[in-house]
């Protein structure tokens, strides 16, 4: 590679590692509590001496992130860093694959446009500044379009291997990834006979888990006990329809709206015939618009069937497959050269309303996605200023009701070792209430008994994230 087309390579490589160093320090948060830190504290408490995690904390998933981020603290030792160092891998991974995939789907010097738009992507920023296995999602992901692409089965194989290991959500991302090779580059029957060569080991790794699992535990996913249970509620024809408005608004939530736009303006300008596609742009818009069309039933489906499989993160795969069509697209519309200036604008539109969904804060009455934006970022300052005022003034923590994510024992968050914690709210016994707006599971009657019963001991606030400590009035 050139030495010009190097150096954007290097300064993406450059800005993922100054976002972990800058977030390394930040404790565990929303989701990355459990699939993270408990995961891993089990592993490493017990020294790795069992597979399956107890019960409270199983949701069936293989337990691989755990045991990487566990064997990461044994031998570094178990800090917040070196928790956080542990994603570089992935992070520098994904960088490398999105300047491979980008010249694939459009040119060697406009590559880092797809870099650019991934990593502005509020969903990837924010998961890429968390301890979070939905990057090593993201990176397999990658790896497996890589290597479809270029026709590697040993390549394809390691990416269908880490998906099987990653989730059950891997796993179906893997599926996802045979169903589009097979239709967007395999084009007869011996041909996608002998695609299949890849996927075996991974599929088998699946299976043996899932048997493993379900012979010790009886159960997959979830079992009726399980904290999460609500969340595997089949839905109604009136749920369902509500379900599909979600999909619609995780869609276009956090600036994702202005993609849509500037895809919408390119596909406008094609279709009155102001650009003309070669072949080979042709071919390759095909291979990236059926894996956005693919990833919607493979990775949406179980958002619309059941109650509370909404999360943004869930979503990923899907949100990079709709940049990369934007990407291939506005490609081909920046070679064109009556097109080229008005292309610029067009992707400069696209990536800003990206960086401005990072800003987005809804009403306290609307729940958010808080591990899906930069929005969150203010939380961990003021969650820490919150615990010294407690502190200093000598309020216990197991006198403090309050919701997800700050239930519980400090260490599984900070890795301080401290096994006092807030605990679940109980408004008719509790004499403290920490309250953000970080914290969907506070119902509107809730709220609105606190800010009309209760006196404001302390308010926090900071670029649209609060946290209030309520006192009960006697």
């Amino acid at each position: 590679m050139p030495l010009h087309n190097r150096w954007p390579v290097f300064l993406f490589l450059l800005v993922a590692t100054a976002g972990v160093f800058l977030s390394m320090h930040n404790p565990f948060f929303w989701d990355t509590v459990q699939l993270a830190s408990k995961h891993a504290h089990f592993y490493y408490d017990s020294h790795f001496s069992q597979l399956l995690l107890p019960l409270e904390i199983d949701s069936g998933h293989p337990p691989a992130f755990g045991l990487y981020i566990a064997a990461c603290w044994r031998l570094f030792g178990p800090t917040l860093a070196v928790s956080h160092l542990a994603m570089l891998p992935f992070l520098w991974g994904i960088v490398l694959l999105l300047f491979s995939i980008g010249r694939h789907f459009g040119a060697q010097g406009s590559a880092w446009v797809l870099a650019l738009l991934v990593f502005a992507d509020p969903v990837f920023a924010a998961q890429a500044v968390l301890v979070s296995p939905d990057v090593v999602l993201a990176c397999f992901f990658l790896l497996g379009i890589w290597g479809s692409i270029k026709k590697n089965p040993i390549i394809l194989g390691l990416a269908v291997t880490g998906l099987a290991l990653i989730s059950m959500r891997g796993m179906m991302t893997a599926a996802l990834l045979y169903a589009w090779e097979v239709i967007a580059i395999h084009r007869n029957f011996r041909s996608r006979l002998r695609a299949l060569w890849p996927y075996i080991p991974g599929g088998l790794l699946a299976g043996a888990w899932l048997l493993y699992h379900f012979s010790s535990t009886g159960w997959i996913g979830y079992h009726p006990d399980s904290p999460w249970a609500p969340s595997f509620e089949r839905v109604d024809a009136k749920g369902f329809l509500r379900n599909a408005a979600v999909l619609i608004w995780r869609m276009l939530d956090f600036g994702r709206v202005f993609l849509w736009a500037a895809l919408a303006y390119l596909l406008w300008q094609w279709q009155r015939g102001d650009m003309k596609l070669s072949e080979q742009n042709q071919a390759v818009l095909r291979q990236a618009t059926l894996l956005f069309v693919l990833s919607i039933p493979f990775l949406g489906l179980t958002l619309l069937l059941y109650k509370g499989l909404s999360a943004h993160r869930y979503l990923l795969p899907v949100f990079i497959s709709l940049t990369l069509v934007f990407f291939t697209l506005w490609n081909a519309t920046s070679a064109a050269s009556l097109l080229r200036r008005r292309s610029k604008g067009v992707a400069a539109f696209a990536i800003a309303g990206l960086l401005c969904g990072n800003l987005w804060v809804y009403p306290p009455y609307l729940s958010q996605g808080w591990d899906a934006s930069l929005a969150h970022w203010p939380w961990y300052g003021l969650r820490s200023q919150a615990l010294e005022y407690l502190q200093t003034e000598n309020i216990p923590l197991e006198q403090v009701g309050t919701a997800f994510p700050e239930i519980g024992p400090l260490k599984f968050r900070d890795l301080s070792g401290r096994e006092t914690g807030m605990k679940t709210k109980n408004l008719e016994k509790d004499k403290y209430i920490l309250w953000s707006n970080v914290m969907n599971d506070f119902s509107d009657e809730e709220r609105e008994e606190l800010q009309l019963q209760w006196k404001v001991r302390k308010h926090w606030k900071q670029c649209g994230v609060q946290i209030v400590l309520y006192e009960r009035e006697r």
